[in-house]
């Protein structure tokens, strides 16, 4: 990227590597919200990246009639997908008024957990939360993934 170019008094060259920081890639904020099926066009815009916002609403063992009716998705498929599209963190969020003790986000995050296999970050989300995505995005590859202790953080 970029190229040399002459000194002003012409006595030297100015190199890209001399004035130009390294180039990172932008930062990439998904969220998905109130869905029982996302289409694919949209699922594309999920797809790498850093941080994917994904509704939890419903608990696998509420029966796939009740996800049908509700329109609602579960945090086991939350995790799924952002797992299957390369997110970096997955943040459940839209958690029935049933579902906001510690025991019950503790459940939905194990459920997220085994959908997701271990391939992204899984958090619960909370009201005003607010997230820092660092330039070029997170990177794990010396952190254990998935601490019990990752809980709105």
């Amino acid at each position: 990227m970029g190229e040399s170019v002459p000194t002003d008094d012409g006595t030297g060259v100015v190199k890209p590597e001399q004035v130009l920081l390294e180039e990172l890639r932008a930062r990439k904020l998904a969220v998905l919200s109130d869905h029982r099926r996302v289409p694919p066009p949209m699922a594309g815009l999920c797809r790498n990246a850093d941080f994917l916002v994904h509704e939890a609403t419903l608990r696998m063992e509420d029966g796939v009639d009740k996800i049908k009716i509700r329109g609602h998705n579960t945090a086991e498929n939350a995790g799924m997908f952002g797992g299957d599209m390369g997110c970096e963190v997955v943040a459940l969020n839209h958690f029935v008024s049933a579902a906001v003790s510690e025991d019950a986000i503790e459940t939905l995050l194990a459920e997220a957990r085994r959908g997701n296999r271990n391939r992204s970050q899984i958090i619960s989300s909370y009201d005003f939360m607010e997230v820092w995505i660092p330039r070029g995005g997170f990177n794990f590859c010396n952190l254990p993934l998935n601490s019990s202790k990752d809980k709105g953080k």
